[in-house]
């Protein structure tokens, strides 16, 4: 919260927004006994902390804010959570606020507290276990952004289930909900909070006593010339805008602006302008090494587009999904390079452990001959019928016992153990037509009871890393995780090398018992390395695409970084995000090819 506070686009507008109070956007409880007094807007006390409000007895503690788009929702939220915080690190009886944004609620018929479990895993390193104890015991605060920034069709079914999860009484003791006012007017049911807050725009006063402190007085009278600007620059985001973009202004340009949101667009495209020109002191790339303007802003344009293509507010470099490419021929050419990755690295293990009994050099042409025909044959097959859309790591694994006793771990195990035995089964009769009968089931039940076994233990205990602090990081531990596997599986399969034919010695003849023993330790070799490798392959294969189609750069870590320096981007741990949600929209809006 503290990163996000800091790196906000308007942090630097610490002025106390003024808060009028609308008891008509909530439900509260009692409204449907008594008759209410007022329920028109109700002004605050200018200067009045949103902690005051939130804490007030008739509030306690459930607060729905609202404004305009760039009014300073979020900020205002992010200061009263940095006032919960101290408040909950003095007191330990006090709830822990923690930051959700409502976009990721995709599936309607998931309660908002399986939500909340889901995402505390997935944002906050938090285990489902205890995730789900926290929410029994109300240990947590939950503060809820963006409700808004859902689809239309499903942003009156979340304030719907939060209605649910409320009215309960497995919900919090307290809670926070932002959205803009324009789209939460719509819905016919409201949020079944106790009061409501709408952020009113700044004043006159506001304004110049700001503009003047930051030295700039000379925009101050400009804003008093020019009516349709001062109205404009009411809300904090717009007000950052226009001083940080204010060189990039042409009076004459903004005069021929008519309508308020062509007046919003051309005020971002100067802002925009102005951070991709400026300029700043840049620690992501070397004097002269970093990206042209044009180039820069294709690359947000096409970030800008998936995230709203998949209703996300955030971006996580290893969550990118094969599903981001956007024509056939990309999809033909990533599966080609996934799968010539992945037949080369199988051909290899093969050749090594063929090399072992044929000859090292002969094991290793064959095993490499052999992979690559594979692989080319699988890219192409997968590039036309397609494959997984997304890509699932291996970041860590957890051997707790309660890990290893929970019904899902033993029930994956056993659908691993049989499905691999069954196509074990299968295989081995078709390799039966060349060693023989036995051999070929002696093999297949060898190599379905390794590739069940390990396959689902893997699948079982693997997680994702507990709290993302690095770019990237997720496919980073699982190549580490690749070499760690590796290296464990390595001396079992020397260990087979050296008992399967002792114990097959007098049930099949040397020529078979070779084959199996290579096979079968090649297999528990690939079935050990499968995830994380597969993983890695389709990550690289598909960098490679998308580089190759200009949407991304090729160290895009460090690329983003750069878009951080410049006030783009906000960057938590190995999240990104856009530095507002305007300024996403404003990307996502514009031409792929603009130069």
């Amino acid at each position: 919260m503290a990163d996000r506070l800091r790196q906000s686009l308007h942090n630097a507008i610490l002025i106390r927004l003024n808060m009028a109070e609308q008891r008509s956007q909530v439900s509260r409880p009692w409204d449907s006994q008594l008759r209410t007094a007022d329920s028109n807007p109700k002004p605050l006390e200018p200067g009045a902390h949103i902690a005051d409000v939130f804490d007030r007895r008739d509030v306690g503690g459930k607060l729905l804010i609202l404004g305009a788009p760039g009014a300073g929702k979020t900020t205002t939220m992010l200061d009263l959570a940095a006032n919960l915080v101290q408040r909950a690190n003095a007191q330990p009886d006090q709830p822990i606020p923690v930051m959700f944004n409502l976009s990721s609620w995709r599936n309607a018929k998931q309660s908002i507290a399986d939500w909340l479990q889901s995402e505390l895993k997935l944002k906050y390193g938090v285990s489902q276990k205890v995730g789900r104890r926290w929410l029994e015991e109300k240990t947590l605060l939950p503060l809820l952004d963006g409700l808004d920034e859902l689809p239309t069709e499903r942003q009156e079914p979340a304030a719907e289930a939060i209605n649910t999860w409320l009215q309960s009484g497995e919900g919090p003791t307290r809670l926070l909900v932002c959205s803009r006012i324009e789209e939460y007017e719509l819905y016919a049911k409201k949020l079944a909070l106790n009061g409501a807050i709408c952020l009113d725009p700044l004043t006159d006063g506001q304004l110049q006593d700001y503009l003047n402190s930051m030295g700039q007085g000379e925009l101050w009278d400009t804003l008093q010339q020019d009516a349709a600007l001062l109205e404009l620059v009411r809300t904090p985001l717009l007000l950052s805008v226009s001083i940080l973009a204010n060189e990039a202004i042409d009076p004459v340009q903004w005069r021929q602006k008519q309508t308020t949101q062509a007046r919003v667009t051309y005020l971002l495209d100067a802002y925009v302008e102005r951070r991709l020109h400026e300029v700043v002191e840049i620690q992501a790339y070397l004097p002269g090494k970093q990206p042209a303007a044009q180039q820069t802003r294709r690359w947000l344009v096409w970030l800008a587009r998936r995230l709203k293509t998949q209703s996300e507010d955030e971006f996580l470099i290893e969550k990118m999904r094969p599903d981001m490419l956007a024509t056939r021929q990309q999809r033909w050419l990533y599966g080609l390079i996934y799968g010539l990755i992945g037949g080369l690295f199988a051909g290899l293990i093969y050749g090594l452990f063929a090399g072992l009994i044929y000859g090292l050099i002969g094991g290793l042409i064959y095993g490499l001959i052999g992979g690559l025909f594979a692989g080319l044959i699988y890219g192409l097959i997968f590039g036309l019928i397609g494959g997984p859309t997304s890509i699932d790591t291996v970041e860590s694994f957890d051997f707790s016992f309660s890990r290893f006793a929970r019904k899902d771990f033993l029930k994956q195990l056993r659908n691993w153990l049989i499905v691999r035995l069954i196509g074990g089964l299968i295989f081995g009769l078709i390799v039966g037509l060349i060693i023989g009968l036995i051999g070929g089931l002696i093999f297949g039940l060898i190599g379905g009871l390794i590739g069940g076994l390990i396959g689902g233990l893997i699948a079982g205990l693997k997680t994702e890393v507990a709290i993302r602090v690095e770019p990237n990081q997720g496919i980073r531990t699982s190549l580490k995780n690749l070499a760690i596997l590796l290296a464990m599986a390595i001396p079992i399969a020397f260990l087979l090398r050296a008992a399967l034919p002792l114990l097959l010695a007098n049930i099949l003849d040397a020529e078979a018992i070779d084959s199996i023993v290579v096979v079968t330790s090649a297999l528990l070799l690939l079935a050990s390395i499968y995830d994380s490798s597969a993983a890695c392959a389709q990550h690289f294969a598909l960098r490679v695409v998308l580089h190759r189609a200009n949407a991304i750069p090729w160290n895009y870590a460090r690329f983003l970084n750069h878009c951080t320096e410049r006030l783009l981007m906000q960057r938590v741990g190995g999240r990104y995000r856009f530095i507002h949600k305007l300024v996403q929209e404003h990307f996502a809006s514009m031409p792929l090819g603009q130069e």
